[in-house]
């Protein structure tokens, strides 16, 4: 998007404020509650007021700061709950001998001075286990009070766990999700992680190439993204702060993964997405395909015009849920 243009949808408004492009709510005051509406969707409520805080008083709803920053005070109060939830379910597997892995919002967390002050709605943490310590790991949960939730257990978790007087619930993962696995090889699980300790515990967490497999991955491949047209800034986000150092990045690994069809269109429909929204050129030399130009602006349509993009979906998904089960 052009500098100083203004944006189609919401969802555009979101990304060009969180970008730190103001200039459009002086030219012309958004729908506050639509952009609010947008940003609780995305799960970038608390990024969008500490945005918001930086502009002049003027050029924001008093009404509206007031709201985003109960919302913002809220979610570090959630925060704090959730970090105190992976601090005794990693002590419990410590003392097992067990050193979990953090993966998604967790690892992200984990980065954080505080984790309180994380920018973004979690709505669980996900933790892994090796398959031969997931067992174990139940077993200590169990023992401490955990109740596994009905019917949450999948192909590659052993289920969601819960305990009174925590805000939100452990996803424990005995291996990775397919559509992230199988970009790995050889001895990449064990180096592509970083062995991290914090307060007396010990836990992993990948490494920058390795979280960034991870956010495409779940977006637009297990999430169906890619097949969706979806845009979903609470990956998005964290995938800006992931390029913008560009040096822990091991580029000709991530090169070697976009030979792969599915990864290639998820990975460069991202790029061009963070061009889009914040501004960020393409960091890989690399030429955009016509049909990756094309699935680009697919989601921009559907970002535009939401119903005509539900009713689109609604035509695709019986035959991409078909092809997909081929």
């Amino acid at each position: 998007m052009k500098a100083g243009a203004l944006a189609s949808s919401p969802l555009e408004t979101l990304g060009r404020i969180l970008q730190g492009d103001v200039e459009q709510l002086k030219e012309r005051a958004p729908n506050w509650a639509d952009l609010i509406r947008t940003a609780n969707d995305e799960f970038v409520t608390p990024a969008l007021f500490h945005r918001l805080r930086e502009v002049p008083a003027s050029a924001a709803e008093p009404e509206a700061m007031a709201y985003l920053g109960e919302i913002d005070t809220l979610n570090c109060q959630r925060n704090l709950s959730l970090w105190a939830l992976v601090s005794e379910i990693t002590a419990l597997l410590n003392g097992a001998g067990i050193v979990p892995t953090l993966i998604k919002g967790a690892s992200e967390m984990a980065l954080q001075e505080d984790p309180a002050s994380f920018y973004r709605l979690m709505i669980d943490v996900d933790m892994v286990v090796e398959r031969d310590e997931a067992a174990k790991a139940q077993s200590l949960l169990a023992e401490a009070g955990f109740e596994c939730l009905e019917d949450s257990e999948y192909a590659h978790s052993p289920g969601c766990f819960w305990k009174e007087g925590y805000a939100g619930t452990l996803d424990l993962h005995a291996g990775l999700q397919e559509d992230i696995a199988r970009f790995l090889s050889g001895d990449d699980w064990q180096r592509r992680r970083i062995l991290c300790e914090r307060d007396g515990l010990r836990f992993y967490i990948p490494d920058p190439s390795f979280r960034l497999l991870i956010n495409v991955s779940h977006d637009m491949l297990h999430h169906s993204g890619l097949a969706r047209g979806g845009i979903s800034l609470r990956y998005l986000l964290p995938l800006r702060e992931q390029l913008q150092d560009e040096a822990a990045l091991d580029w000709p690994w991530l090169l070697k993964l976009r030979r792969d069809r599915r990864f290639r269109l998820a990975f460069d429909l991202q790029m061009l997405m963070l061009h889009e929204l914040f501004g960020m050129r393409r960091t890989l030399p690399f030429k955009i395909s016509p049909l990756t130009a094309l699935l680009h602006r697919r989601r921009l349509l559907k970002a535009r015009y939401p119903r005509l993009g539900e009713a689109e979906w609604a035509l695709v998904k019986p035959f991409y849920t078909r092809m997909k089960h081929l």
